[in-house]
């Protein structure tokens, strides 16, 4: 009897660590934030690769004609660590370019937080879709 629980009792520990460890901020994530007042939408993608994150934004429309959607914002730096979450990527106005920084906690497919950018900051929302 001890030698087969020697032998289940570690694959028990993986099985039970196995949906943890699944448990990641990799895929598709629909964004809504505001930064001093102004609402926008993302669609980031993201690949997870132990606490790193890598991937990029895209600009969703804005219902302003001087602001283009669709713009595609490549990670600068992203990590992922338990319910912690945050990334970085850089966008611009006019001739102005700033780096917008996501920090905040992520449960199952919500996450949510604040957002520092151009000295500006606000909160933000993200939800896991679909892809």
């Amino acid at each position: 009897m001890k030698l087969i629980w020697a032998v289940t009792a570690p694959v028990l520990i993986l099985c039970a660590a196995g949906p943890a460890l699944a448990e990641d901020a990799a895929g598709r994530w629909a964004v809504a934030g505001n930064v001093d007042g102004k609402n926008f939408t993302l669609d980031c993608k993201f690949a997870q690769a132990g606490q790193g994150l890598s991937g990029a934004c895209i600009d969703g429309p804005t219902g302003d004609a001087k602001i283009k959607g669709g713009e595609s914002h490549p990670l600068l730096k992203g990590h992922a660590a338990g319910e912690e979450v945050s990334w970085t990527y850089e966008s611009h106005f006019s001739f102005i370019k700033f780096k917008v920084n996501y920090t905040g906690a992520r449960k199952g497919d919500h996450m949510s937080g604040t957002i520092a950018a151009a000295g500006k900051t606000g909160t933000f929302t993200g939800n896991r879709v679909s892809p």
